[in-house]
């Protein structure tokens, strides 16, 4: 199974409001937005000419808070290195393309090569090697395309009380599966169990409870053929 939804999760009959989304806009316009926006919670999200501007959810929040405290448990019982950030822009004016995830994160080789750096540029540092996705308010553009544009491995996408890990593919595109891809025998019906668990519970005792899940699995195998 590559993909989990709760059976008895509202079904939408229409669609959120989207963000606002300017057509014909210059890498220059872009970046100018990017000054403007500053540290607002407001995601500029730019692919070719066009530029979206959407302010996240208080929902869009929980689901990658809760994702967020899943992986800080999944690292440290797992003993792998990481570097985090929230909120980052990723951008590439070559591919004119650019993007900002909820979460994103860094493991193993490639968290040293970004540790005590105040600002990262793609195409010489290394892309993030898994973000998050909290599709509550659906957006008008294509940012998988985009991630895939940008090299990131693999994205943990939450949309339509669904969950899926999608890894990246020698042509670009993303496919889902039923394991993680930087946490090698994590399941992912383990982690949507997680988040149902999580709904109306104290999440200290949730990520207690999670943690004794984590500790039930085998220990996941060498993480070599993940780096470079």
């Amino acid at each position: 199974m590559t993909a989990i939804t709760r059976s008895d999760a509202p079904r939408r009959t229409s669609p959120p409001t989207p963000g606002v989304l300017f057509e014909g806009t210059s890498w220059d316009d872009y970046e100018a937005m990017l000054r403007i926006v500053g540290d607002r919670p407001i995601r500029v999200t730019y692919d070719r000419g066009s530029m979206e501007l959407m302010a996240p959810l208080w929902k869009h929040g929980g689901v990658s808070y809760l994702l967020g405290r899943i992986i800080d448990v999944l690292t440290e019982e797992w003993d792998i290195p990481v570097e985090a950030a929230d909120p980052v822009t990723f951008k590439r004016e070559d591919l004119a393309k650019g993007v900002e995830p909820d979460k994103c994160y860094y493991f193993g080789d490639h968290a040293a090569q970004v540790r005590g750096k105040d600002r990262l540029t793609m195409g010489v540092d290394p892309p993030p090697d898994l973000v998050i996705e909290a599709d509550i308010t659906a957006s008008s553009l294509d940012r998988l395309g985009i991630y895939a544009a940008l090299g990131i491995r693999e994205v943990w996408r939450f949309a339509d009380q669904s969950l899926q890990f999608l890894h990246l593919q020698g042509d670009r595109s993303f496919q889902a599966r039923a394991t993680s891809l930087h946490f090698p025998g994590l399941p992912l019906a383990l982690i949507f169990q997680a988040l149902v668990q999580a709904e109306g519970s104290d999440k200290t005792a949730w990520v207690r409870s999670f943690r004794a899940d984590v500790r039930a699995l085998p220990p996941p195998p060498p993480r070599d053929h993940l780096e470079g």
